[in-house]
């Protein structure tokens, strides 16, 4: 049985997470994984710790991070706030903790490296990110562009998913991941530079590939999610579903704890945070800013 803690009770992943491990499937009646469960949570705000607890029946609510270590197999980082990943999660992966770290996995290129660097020091196996990047959609259109770029037919694209640079939670990182992981996922994670422009609070900004450029829109208030690949073959338009997207993280989870293999490796799986802080940079200095690999 693996003991999984989670991290993070403020965030409604944290509920979601909890139920799909611990609670029976409303379709079959049946537990998904018999062999995990959420044994532990944490949060920084008591109210919403006793709430998973209740709802998930979770049996342990602990005051620590740090006091997981012996008590789970395997955390899951689901904090809103990106900021705070770095200091929740090294001690855990420095003591061998596989981990699930919502997105965005930090807000700081720096401490993203750093926890990688421990996560292979300790052989820690690591996933997350947005679960945006593993909806159906996405994983189409992610193999329309590779088609089309074998073809030679590609020639640009945009998609579009809501931010707001004003967001309480460490503003811009904080829904930015979702558009930038399923981009990344669609386009590929070889982006060399951004060009980021800002109206009404959204942003506009062209990526460019050595193949092609293509526009994300972080779109403020705009809830439907659309892509559209533009190639010599002719235009793919698709609307977004990410209904399953919990599933599916949990899914990629637990075969990770299975099985020690991870979704993505190290350097995909922290390639987000380097795209967004160049397009933060972009907006201050009206520049195209390079992509950190």
């Amino acid at each position: 049985m693996f003991r999984i803690g989670i991290i993070g009770t403020e965030n409604s992943h944290a509920m979601a997470f909890s139920k799909i491990l611990n609670l029976p499937d409303e379709h079959t009646g049946k537990i998904l994984y018999p062999d995990a469960r959420v044994v532990a949570v944490y949060g920084p705000d008591k109210e919403p710790a006793e709430l998973v607890a209740k709802e998930a029946k979770v049996d342990c609510i602990v005051n620590s991070p740090e006091e997981l270590i012996g008590k789970v197999d395997a955390v899951m980082l689901t904090s809103r706030k990106g900021s705070v990943h770095y200091g929740y999660a090294m001690p855990l992966i420095e003591k061998g903790i596989p981990m699930f770290i919502d997105k965005p996995f930090t807000i700081k290129p720096e401490e993203a490296r750093a926890l990688i660097a421990a996560a292979k020091k300790n052989g820690v196996p690591l996933t997350g990110g947005s679960g945006c990047k593993l909806a159906y959609d996405t994983l189409l259109l992610r193999n329309t562009v590779r088609d089309l770029k074998a073809k030679g037919e590609m020639i640009t694209g945009c998609i579009n998913f809501p931010a707001d640079p004003d967001d309480g939670n460490d503003g811009f990182f904080f829904y930015a991941s979702h558009l930038t992981e399923m981009a990344l996922t669609v386009f590929g994670y070889d982006i060399r530079s951004v060009m980021a422009f800002e109206k009404n609070k959204s942003r506009v900004v062209v990526c460019r590939y050595d193949d092609y450029d293509v526009t994300f829109n972080y779109t403020k208030d705009d809830h439907t999610y659309t892509a559209v690949i533009y190639a010599k073959s002719g235009n793919t338009v698709r609307y977004i579903d990410i209904s399953l997207i919990y599933w599916h993280e949990v899914e990629h989870f637990i075969h990770m704890l299975r099985t020690g293999e991870m979704y993505q490796p190290y350097e995909e799986l922290i390639k987000p945070v380097f795209v967004i802080n160049a397009i933060e940079e972009s907006v201050k200095t009206g520049r195209e800013v390079a992509v950190e690999n």
